[in-house]
């Protein structure tokens, strides 16, 4: 049995709409690997989907994984209704985020993820998530653009 890749990811959005997302993945053996980005008019839900959508993507093939979000639903959709979304062609998933709920999927199948997600409290004291946050909010701040 592998060990593990744990993956913090967390999304951001200001009341303008400028939002990002940032993760956090530390592998079983070497040196952390981060990602952020940033969006305009977009809304928190959709920049913490994005979050997991970006992470899986740097994991290599058949890696076993462990996704920690601080969005409670995410956590619950992900781990219990992927697969019958899956089976419905993503119908019944909330337009604003299937696009990257579709990405998921396509990672965790195209590589042969295995895959859990797990919550964990926001701003508790926890390194992965508070450094997850903390990109996510500098995608934020960057796609509010220059200060005036």
């Amino acid at each position: 049995m592998s060990a593990e890749h744990l993956c913090y990811t967390d999304g951001s959005c200001k009341s303008d709409g400028a939002g990002g997302w940032g993760f956090c993945v530390r592998p079983p053996r070497g040196a952390p690997i981060e990602g952020y980005g940033k969006a305009t008019r977009t809304l928190a839900k959709v920049m913490e989907y994005r979050a997991v959508a970006e992470a899986l993507a740097v994991l290599p093939e058949g890696a076993r994984a462990v996704v920690f979000s601080d969005n409670a639903a995410l956590v619950e959709n992900l781990g219990k209704k992927l697969e019958s979304w899956r089976a419905s062609g993503f119908a019944k998933v909330d337009p604003s985020v299937v696009e990257s709920v579709e990405r998921i999927d396509a990672a965790i199948a195209a590589k042969q993820l295995t895959v859990r997600f797990q919550w964990v409290r926001a701003h508790n004291g926890n390194a992965g998530n508070e450094r997850a946050d903390a990109l996510a909010a500098q995608g934020a701040r960057e796609a509010q653009g220059p200060r005036r």
